[in-house]
């Protein structure tokens, strides 16, 4: 969606509610907070709606604790980018429901979707089926894509919503949920461009399927996104049915608009647990509240007062006290100079004629008369809340305007595809599917090794273009992948069988590429430079380039005369020979040891909580004497993601009755594997496992804050030659140290 005038300041104020159905607490649950202050532009605004799955355990904490999470995730991301933020932060929540639903032993799951809006630009993460639309100049388009399943039943008449989403077990309904699974994807929408007048919609699941286009646009009318919001939770089919349904309107201003924008209070973020979220739901149903405002579209049931009552008694009492004494001094019971001195000619003598007055009666009429006006009023305030429309509820709603597919919005959207969690694989039909080949034991031993090659020692160098130190892996056979039963945060899906491959020898950077290096390759010609990568900051020379691609990554890499390594080659220098977990052994790192870089890390200087300057954690070299093989950045390998892999090796070792030698890999894939880990707070419950020389990860995404590289130089007839060799470095691996053998 393009801009028609890039220079114009664009402001965003929205509102997030839910209704809740049938139920005292909803499944769903909405939240958003509007970080960007009046008059200034360039923070976000996020907007989040979250379901927890009916079938599965607690769904009502799950949807609680997806939406509060991802609130706060986001907004404690050290990532510039708002669709990799999205991203991180649902990879967060993905694992730590799959964490909590292992150590529960239980069945959580939840679906998502979050919208952030910065300065004119608006980044959509999605799990499940919610949907994303854009109301402009009169029309609605769509901006995520189809439905699942689910939502193709509903419309084709196959199913009713009440079906599909009112039912007591919806997991089947929602095959990608967050939590449901390791291999879920995140759909990510980034580069969508908004205008001033844009009003930006989001749907839970259920609530698109009871509006269509003319409810939407109806709503849409209004100038304040809350009144959108609720006029769309009132709508009367939606009132006649069960289920909870959420949305959330987000206004775009410009700076010609920006007096009129109405803005509200959002949610601020803080960290929360599903322990804790239990918790809270267990007291709310103990105290049997009210509906909350997040139900927006619930009606409050006013409780009785006790008040009118009250003054009814007491008027009751002052009429009968103030009866008696006009009855005892209108029939002389009351002496004369009394009734004179205090009441005088209030009571007349009882030859005066006068009219009778039952206080009692004009009492009640009072009374009476005030309540007929409360009641009126609330009537009045009843029909102005509830608002009358059309009690059709769409099922095959149009939302893209096909007559003018120039003007749909999603024209300039990238669609991207993340993981949301680091050890998974995808299932798509539209690629050519991993090899899978049948394991016969879980854990077996490794085979003793029948030959034991001779170890030949290079010099290491370093590569006078760049500046870049390499040492040399030589020839010979390593320990490739875990043994669950030795290493408890092995994930024997992915990690085992436990095998030992032959590596021909080769260089391998002694530390992450950084951004002096990389501004070196630039200055050349040859690579080129990402729009958020610190090149010329002054104080990060030294720092591990970041935001950087894969293609940016191989070009950088070729320039020297190498590649990125391989998820093989990358374990070898990582771990050396003998299987160990970690790069220096298998003590995991923390904030004592020094080892790694690790989420939230600060040294006992003060320094820390984010990246280091490349090689700052000498104690954690690996055998070879790398450094930075756990912690600081992720790093791309050459290597497309397959999470069975190693079983496919496990058979062609099997087949050909040998040591495999120099496996490449999958020929193609949808994910490239990172390895290493990243001190992103993020991963600050799992950074241990990821930091394992055998974890594996996987990115879609082009680049991230916290994913580097390093490269190789293949040491063989066919390469390309060091660029800059004849500068021998006296490391451990090289001159002077022995290698580590191969394994008995």
């Amino acid at each position: 969606m393009e801009n028609n005038n890039p220079e114009t300041k664009i402001y965003s104020a929205g509102y997030a509610g839910t209704f809740h159905g049938s139920s005292d607490i909803s499944t769903e649950y909405s939240c958003f907070y509007e970080k960007e202050p009046d008059g200034t532009v360039g923070a976000s605004n996020l907007y989040i709606l979250a379901s927890g799955i009916k079938g599965t355990s607690a769904p009502e904490v799950s949807g609680r604790f997806t939406a509060k999470k991802l609130l706060y995730e986001y907004f404690h991301s050290y990532d510039y980018v708002d669709a990799s933020r999205l991203a991180l932060a649902m990879r967060t929540v993905n694992n730590e429901i799959c964490e909590y639903a292992k150590v529960q032993k239980d069945n959580v799951a939840s679906t998502a979707i979050a919208a952030s809006v910065t300065d004119g630009k608006v980044a959509i993460a999605t799990v499940g089926s919610g949907k994303a639309y854009i109301i402009r100049n009169g029309k609605v388009f769509q901006i995520t894509e189809d439905p699942a399943v689910v939502e193709e039943k509903v419309q084709s008449g196959e199913m009713t919503p009440e079906e599909a989403y009112g039912s007591d077990d919806q997991s089947a309904a929602f095959p990608t949920a967050l939590g449901k699974e390791r291999d879920i994807t995140t759909d990510v929408y980034d580069g969508i461009e908004v205008r001033g007048g844009d009003i930006l919609l989001l749907c839970s699941a259920s609530m698109e399927t009871f509006i269509g286009k003319k409810e939407i646009l109806e709503a849409a009318a209004d100038s304040s996104p809350r009144t959108i919001v609720q006029k769309l939770l009132n709508s009367p089919s939606l009132q006649n049915a069960k289920v909870p349904a959420s949305v959330a309107a987000i206004r775009i201003y410009d700076e010609n608009m920006v007096d009129n924008m109405i803005r509200i209070d959002g949610d601020a973020p803080e960290d929360t647990d599903l322990n804790k979220e239990r918790k809270e739901v267990e007291l709310i149903r103990k105290n049997k509240p009210r509906k909350s405002d997040n139900d927006a579209g619930g009606k409050k049931k006013k409780k009785k007062s006790k008040a009118p009552l009250i003054i009814l008694l007491i008027l009751l009492l002052l009429a009968l006290l103030a009866g008696g004494v006009w009855a005892a001094a209108r029939y002389g019971l009351m002496p004369a100079e009394i009734r004179e001195k205090y009441l005088g000619n209030l009571v007349p003598s009882t030859n005066t004629p006068t009219p009778t007055i039952d206080w009692v009666r004009e009492s009640m009429t009072v009374y009476e008369a005030t309540m007929d006006v409360q009641k009126a009023a609330a009537i009045a305030a009843t029909v102005n809340a509830w608002p009358t429309q059309t009690p059709y509820p769409t099922y095959t709603p149009v939302f893209i305007d096909l007559e003018d597919p120039t003007a749909v919005p999603t024209a300039t959207a990238v669609v991207i595809r993340e993981q949301t969690s680091d050890t998974s694989s995808e299932v798509n039909t539209d690629e050519t599917p991993d090899e899978t080949e049948p394991t016969a034991t879980p854990y077996p031993t490794l085979a003793p090794e029948l030959e034991t090659p001779e170890v030949v020692i290079k010099d290491n160098y370093v590569d006078e273009r760049s500046g870049v130190e390499l040492i040399y892996i030589p020839a010979g056979n390593f320990v490739l992948g875990s043994n669950p039963e030795e290493d408890s945060y092995a994930d024997p899906d992915e990690e085992s069988p436990q095998l030992r491959v032959y590596m021909d020898g080769y260089w391998m950077a002694k530390t992450e590429v950084t951004n002096a290096q990389y501004l070196r390759c630039v200055e050349a010609g040859v690579c080129d430079q990402g729009y958020y990568m610190a090149l010329y900051m002054q104080g990060l020379e030294d720092y591990p380039v970041s935001y950087v691609s894969v293609d940016q990554a191989e070009r950088f890499c070729s320039w020297i005369g190498g590649h990125l390594p391989s998820e093989y080659q990358w374990e070898k220098a990582a771990r050396g020979t003998d299987g160990r977990i970690y790069p220096w052994g298998n003590e995991e790192p923390d904030y004592d040891n020094d080892l790694a870089n690790i989420p939230n890390y600060v040294n006992a200087n003060g320094e820390g909580n984010d990246l280091f300057a490349a090689g700052s954690f000498p104690k954690g070299a690996s055998p070879y004497g790398l450094l930075d093989m756990a912690g600081n950045v992720w790093e791309w390998t050459s290597t497309w993601y397959s999470a069975n892999y190693y079983q496919t090796l496990a058979a062609e070792e099997e087949l050909s009755e040998s040591t495999v030698s120099n496996p490449t890999g999958p020929e193609n894939g949808s994910s490239r594997v990172i390895r290493g880990g990243s001190c992103a707070p993020t991963e600050i419950n799992y950074y241990a496992a990821y930091m394992r020389s055998a974890g594996r990860s996987y990115l879609n995404m082009a680049s991230s804050y916290y994913v580097g590289f390093r490269c190789m130089v293949p040491d063989n007839a066919e390469a390309a030659q060091p660029a800059g060799p004849g500068n021998p470095m006296d490391q451990p691996g090289g001159p002077g140290e022995p290698v580590p053998g191969p394994l008995p």
